[in-house]
C-alpha cells in the first residue's frame, strides 16, 4: 500500500518515473486495480468527513424549510388565494417535493450521498479506467506503441492521481473544481507516452482520440434518438 500511494504522490507531479516504473513492474494491470479502488475509497472517505462536518456547521434545513414557507405564505398573491382549497393543497404538495430537491442542487450536505460514494466513487473510477485504458491502448498501438494492454492500465492507473486534490473536501465548504480533469489529462498524456514509448505528437493523438470517439458515439447516439423521436410522433399525428 506504501507503495501505491508513492506512485500515485509522485504522478501526481506529472514525474515520469512512476509511469516508467508500473511499467516494469510485475502484473501492472493488478497493481493498477488496487491503487484506483485505494485512491477512490480515501477520496470518498475524506469527502464523507467534510460533508459531515458541513452538515454539523450548518442551519437547521426544516427551520429555513418554515421559514421560507411563511414568507410565501404572506405574501399578497398567496393571500389571495390562501381560501381556494385547491390551490393550497397544490401549492404545499409542489413545495414540498421542490425543497427535497433544491436543497441539493444548490450543495446543501446530504450524508447519505455522502456514504454511497464510498461504492460508487471506487467503482466509477474503476469503470472509466478500464474504459478509457482499452480505448487508449487501441489507438496506441494504431499508431506504433510498443506497451500491452497490462501495461497500459497499469500507467492509466496513475492518472487517477489528480483526484487526491480532492482531499481537500475534508475541509468543510471547500471544492476543487475542474482543475482535476485537466490533470488527468495531462497524466493520461504522460502514461500513454511512457507506456508506449511513442513521440509527444503521437502521445497527445492517442490520449485525445478516445475523447473524440466518446463524443462521436453521444452524437450518433443523440441523433439516432431524435430519429426514433420523430418517427414515433409522426406515427401517432398521423393515426
Amino acid at each position: 500500500m506504501k507503495a501505491l500511494i508513492r506512485l500515485a504522490w509522485e504522478a501526481l507531479f506529472l514525474r515520469e518515473e512512476p509511469y516508467t516504473e508500473m511499467r516494469e513492474t510485475p502484473k501492472p494491470a493488478l497493481r493498477g486495480l488496487g491503487l484506483v479502488a485505494l485512491v477512490g475509497l480515501v477520496v470518498a472517505v475524506a469527502g464523507l468527513v467534510g460533508t459531515a462536518l458541513e452538515w454539523a456547521t450548518s442551519p437547521n434545513l426544516q427551520d429555513i424549510q418554515k421559514t421560507v414557507l411563511e414568507g410565501l405564505q404572506a405574501m399578497p398573491w398567496y393571500k389571495e388565494l390562501q381560501y381556494e382549497p385547491e390551490f393550497v393543497e397544490g401549492f404545499l404538495r409542489s413545495f414540498d417535493i421542490g425543497w427535497r430537491v433544491f436543497p441539493q442542487l444548490f450543495g446543501a450536505p446530504d450524508l447519505v450521498s455522502g456514504a454511497l460514494r464510498i461504492i460508487l466513487l471506487p467503482l466509477s473510477l474503476l469503470i472509466i479506467w478500464v474504459l478509457y485504458g482499452a480505448v487508449a491502448h487501441l489507438f496506441a498501438r494504431l499508431m506504433g506503441g510498443q506497451g500491452s494492454l497490462s501495461q497500459m492500465l497499469g500507467c492509466t492507473a496513475l492518472s487517477v492521481a489528480p483526484q487526491l486534490l480532492n482531499l481537500a473536501t475534508f475541509l468543510p465548504y471547500v471544492g476543487v473544481g475542474a482543475v482535476v480533469g485537466t490533470w488527468t489529462l495531462l497524466c493520461r498524456y504522460l502514461a500513454l507516452k511512457s507506456c508506449h514509448r511513442l513521440t509527444w505528437g503521437r502521445a497527445l493523438a492517442a490520449t485525445l482520440l478516445p475523447y473524440a470517439a466518446l463524443a462521436l458515439v453521444v452524437a450518433s447516439f443523440t441523433c439516432l434518438g431524435g430519429v426514433l423521436a420523430a418517427m414515433i410522433f409522426e406515427g401517432g399525428a398521423v393515426q
